[in-house]
């Protein structure tokens, strides 16, 4: 007997499919090899990072993955910005893998001396970078204020100077380029920096290049960079809400006080910084407000700041991106004190300047990476300002400015090629230019190569081209000029070594060209103060010149101190400089060239943390020596008979400076103090001096002779930490020392400030 069973064809042809199906899944699995990146710290997938070997590489997902199966070599690099690079291979890398974040003093890096990202020890130029931890610290309100902690930097009347390059020309034409977000914030039409601009409240770092670098950034860079950049928000939510007040103490000397003791003079600052990131949205607010009432007489500030910084993830290799900057104010200041004694915190007659000020900035942007790895970025800004004063100075402007940039990695040669395309207009009307409209435009073409050797010597070399153009009225004032147009182009480049000496120790040597075009300002301003008449240039020339720097930066990875110690030799020479000059007929100042000037120094710094007794303190210390001289200084009686000491030196400049600050922690008490010292300024304008038949009526003469050794000012902190709150208090200019930064205007008495900040990282 036989028992038959019989199945339906039904299942057979299911099984059929089933099998077919495992074995199409089997094999596809056997062939890929997917690769999981997420963060150290918080666990979350990193989309877009880099996977590359030789010419080839991919990039990760919107979940973090990766096939390892289409690259072509077992060895390959994983890589992404603010993150540790990983070389592993195929056989040992696992399915998941975490990237450590750049949190140690030793992998700090900067984008702006490359234009993209690099660690601070392999630049070919002098970079220092300061992170926002120092600025929630000293509690400041503007940018100027926490440059000034670095060696080698200083903010005189507003203008930053870097080692020398600059001093004081009354508001107009800086040698130091400002960037908000990599992109240049200088209001164009006078070259000025416009330091409440400056996001303090949400900033992410601080990088500041030291030396020429116009082939990068043109016209204004002569002297060096400062770039302001937005925090670059987690998967985490960053909170920050902060108030504090600040309270001026009387002056020493208490016949310059003015004020009554039921009006005590005052400042009170909140913000907010927000950030995080969702999905495939990066989204950062902030907003700032405050209220001062200064120790000098008649002068205020209200000032409302909003911002937000957002980028959009369209896929794993297009984004977009948009910021946004508003600031308005309200304030009133003067231009020199009345007297050194009774009225140095009074305004000399007809030197207040008071009005509204608003200034809006739009920047668009987006980055693609294509197929090949090329990387396309493009920057894009609406710079509008407008400027209400009390004294026939008001102007408005609207600055356009585009750049593309390509970015282009040979592995496989260790070179990466970087190029790009920029353009600027600026339309501006001003009283200070008797009403008339001016139209200022830049172009620009640029490109740099950046060669690496065995992980050993990097190279870096860069060529510009730029050209401007200034259309204005053919006549102002007794100048005459052709077509109303003034054009001017100038190639520049630049040339760089870094050479890794050993683990942390890095030799570099390099030279830049600079270039600096005459702002609107310089060019056409017509107004006065106090007396003085500012006149017009129209024949002003552009500047020239170049940096040329050796260095050693030195790290320290070790138990006790983690951080770099530099020393670097430096010299900086400069043709056709511009300064405002002092002339009697008018009686005022006028913009000129004042022919070729030469400034070589060296600089020692030191930056990390190291412990004492298992208690962490972190330090930044540095000493900067200059010796800044005119070229043609016995032939020229122009400069010869206007600086105030007769001797070769270039006007408002210190020669010696030194700088020292420490903050040491222990458990919730974080207990800081700074220090500074400038060697007194051995040249300004004789006009300060004597303006008027020899006579010192400002008494800045009598103020310097009684003050011959320069300044040192003290300042303690101390922070207290309970759960998310931080409650600090801060003094500064403990010694209550009377002292001036730029001859003619005091600085802050004695002052103490409380700080309360809500913060969740």
């Amino acid at each position: 007997m036989s028992i038959q069973v019989k199945i339906p064809i039904e299942l057979k042809w299911g099984k059929l499919i089933t099998l077919l199906v495992l074995l199409l899944w089997t094999k596809s699995n056997l062939s890929a090899q997917i690769l999981t990146i997420l963060s150290d710290k918080e666990k979350t997938p990193l989309p877009g990072v880099n996977i590359f070997c030789g010419s080839t590489g991919i990039t990760s997902d919107l979940d973090g993955k990766a096939d390892l199966a289409s690259l072509d070599c077992e060895s390959f690099t994983i890589s992404y910005v603010g993150y540790q690079s990983v070389d592993a291979t195929k056989s040992n890398v696992g399915t998941i893998i975490y990237l450590r974040e750049l949190i140690n003093e030793l992998d700090v890096t900067t984008v702006t001396a490359s234009k993209y990202e690099r660690r601070l020890s392999e630049t070919t130029v002098s970079v220092d970078v300061l992170k926002p931890a120092l600025i929630k610290s000293i509690n400041t309100t503007s940018g100027s204020e926490v440059l000034n902690k670095l060696p080698g930097v200083q903010v005189v009347g507003g203008q930053a100077n870097i080692r020398g390059g600059s001093g004081f020309s009354y508001g107009a034409g800086s040698r130091v380029m400002i960037l908000i977000d990599d992109i240049p914030a200088l209001q164009a039409d006078a070259g000025y920096a416009n330091w409440g601009d400056i996001p303090i409240e949400h900033l992410g770092q601080i990088e500041v290049v030291k030396g020429a670098a116009s082939s990068l950034y043109g016209s204004s860079a002569l002297n060096g960079i400062v770039n302001f950049r937005r925090k670059t928000p987690g998967t985490k939510p960053s909170l920050s809400i902060f108030t504090s007040g600040t309270l001026y103490q009387d002056p020493e000397d208490l016949r310059s006080k003015w004020w009554s003791d039921t009006s005590a003079r005052h400042r009170v600052n909140a913000g907010f910084s927000y950030a995080q990131k969702k999905g495939k949205t990066d989204l950062g607010l902030h907003g700032f407000v405050s209220n001062t009432q200064s120790y000098n007489f008649e002068t205020y500030e209200k000032k409302v700041r909003l911002g937000a910084n957002t980028r959009f993830l369209l896929s794993d290799r297009l984004s977009l991106s948009f910021n946004a900057l508003a600031n308005y104010n309200q304030s009133s200041d003067f231009f020199i004190w009345k007297n050194a004694i009774r009225g140095i915190f009074q305004p000399f007659s007809g030197t207040i300047s008071s009005g509204n000020r608003l200034r809006l900035m739009f920047d668009p942007g987006m980055r693609y990476e294509d197929k090949s790895g090329n990387i396309h970025r493009i920057f894009t800004r609406v710079f509008y300002t407008d400027n209400q004063n009390n004294n026939n100075q008001s102007n408005s402007s609207v600055t356009t400015y585009g750049e593309y940039q390509l970015q282009r990695n040979l592995d496989d040669l260790a070179l990466t090629l970087t190029g790009g395309i920029v353009g600027s207009v600026t339309d501006t009307e001003a009283e200070l230019f008797d009403n008339e409209q001016f139209l200022y435009r830049n172009m620009a073409l640029y490109g740099q190569a950046e060669k690496s050797w065995h992980d050993k010597l990097v190279m870096s070399a860069g060529l510009r081209y730029e050209y401007n153009r200034q259309d204005s009225p053919e006549k102002v004032g007794d100048f005459d000029i052709s077509g109303g147009k003034v054009t001017d182009g100038a190639l520049i480049g630049r040339f760089g070594l870094n050479y890794k000496l050993h683990e942390y120790s890095n030799f570099r040597v390099s030279w830049g060209q600079g270039y600096r075009y005459p702002t609107v300002t310089e060019r056409f301003i017509n107004t006065s103060f106090g007396g003085f008449q500012i006149s017009p240039n129209p024949l002003l020339k552009p500047e020239y010149g170049f940096t040329a720097e050796a260095g050693l930066k030195q790290g320290f990875d070790l138990k006790i101190f983690k951080g770099f110690f530099d020393v670097s030799a430096f010299l900086s020479d400069y043709t056709d400089m511009i300064e405002f000059n002092f002339e009697t007929d008018p009686f005022g100042f006028r913009p000129v060239n004042v022919g070729n000037t030469r400034i070589y120094g060296y600089e020692t710094s030191l930056i990390g943390k190291f412990d004492i007794w298992k208690i962490p303190v972190t330090t930044l210390a540095g000493y900067t020596y200059i010796d800044p001289f005119y070229k043609d200084f016995e032939s020229n009686k122009l400069i010869s008979e206007s600086v105030s000491a007769g001797k070769n030196v270039l006007k408002y400049r210190s020669k010696h400076s030194a700088k020292l600050d420490l903050e040491a922690s222990y458990f919730n008490f974080t207990l800081g103090g700074a220090w500074q010292y400038y060697s007194n300024m051995v040249n300004i304008d004789k006009a300060f001096e004597e303006p008027v038949s020899g006579l010192d009526i400002f008494e800045i003469k009598a103020f310097r002779r009684l003050n011959p050794n320069g300044f040192n000012t003290y300042d303690v902190r101390i922070r207290y930490l309970w759960k998310q709150f931080k409650v600090s208090f801060i003094g500064a200019n403990l010694a209550n020392r009377l002292y001036t930064v730029r001859p003619g205007l005091a600085e802050a008495p004695r002052n103490f400030t409380l700080r309360i900040e809500y913060e969740i990282q």
